[in-house]
């Protein structure tokens, strides 16, 4: 992984400018991800701008959480819909081992001020790697039912450098959904949030099981997008690139 000459990160006025374009062009639905999106300088600033225009149906960001605490509130009056937050366990040292300096306190504080700020069908999502944090499909899917929350499990893609091979922690999503249809009375969903998931619902409950397919990833671009005729994904990873 490389890091990108600042003088080649798009500004925060030029990524506004990128999403009026798409939408004045018919795009509803804006993700804001990266990279964590929170982190850069007056990142809020961005949402305030695009927040609110008209034809913008929904705007959604995917974080690590660690900023929630702060951004929740302000977020949500900015125009934020919806918040996606990256949660692959719920052992404080296995988080901070995974996500190498992570504080799943701070995450889990952050979901709280999500939800006091109004924030609904906040989704996390989870990748499952086998011997590392793979038995806790469980527990995660009763912390998002305790917690009124949807999750959704993303197999291991090929991205940035690793601690351990790839082909040996590799967890199916077909694995995963025989594991919680042994646990959970899960019924098959149409719904769906605009991605390539395939939802289940947990009877009695209003969390949303969503189940990804692995994705061959072989390049991204920083601040790239991409494009359906309705969707947008703004690839926020300003500043570095991945080979």
């Amino acid at each position: 992984m490389s890091f990108l000459p600042r003088e080649e990160v798009l500004t925060l006025e030029e990524c506004a400018r990128l999403v009026k374009v798409f939408v004045a062009l018919g795009v509803s639905k804006v993700r804001i991800t990266g990279g964590e999106p929170l982190v850069r300088k007056n990142a809020l600033s961005l949402f305030e701008e695009i927040g609110h225009l008209p034809g913008l149906k929904e705007l959604v960001m995917t974080t690590n959480g660690s900023q929630l605490e702060h951004f929740a509130q302000p977020l949500k009056q900015a125009g934020l819909s919806r918040i996606n937050i990256s949660v692959d366990s719920l052992d404080p040292e296995r988080f901070r081992k995974i996500t190498r300096v992570g504080d799943l306190s701070k995450v889990l504080r952050g979901i709280e001020a999500a939800q006091a700020a109004g924030f609904a069908n906040i989704k996390l999502n989870t990748v499952l790697m086998r011997g590392i944090n793979d038995d806790e499909a469980i527990p995660l899917v009763d912390f998002a039912i305790a917690q009124g929350l949807d999750i959704a499990f993303i197999e291991e893609m090929p991205l940035g450098a690793v601690d351990h091979q790839r082909d040996s922690t590799y967890v199916s999503n077909q694995a995963t959904l025989k594991l919680l249809q042994g646990h959970f009375p899960l019924i098959s969903s149409a719904e769906s949030t605009g991605g390539p998931a395939k939802y289940w619902r947990v009877a009695h409950a209003n969390t949303r099981i969503g189940l990804f397919l692995r994705i061959a990833i072989i390049s991204v671009r920083p601040a790239t997008a991409c494009v359906s005729p309705a969707k947008v994904s703004f690839i926020y990873a300003w500043d570095r690139k991945i080979a």
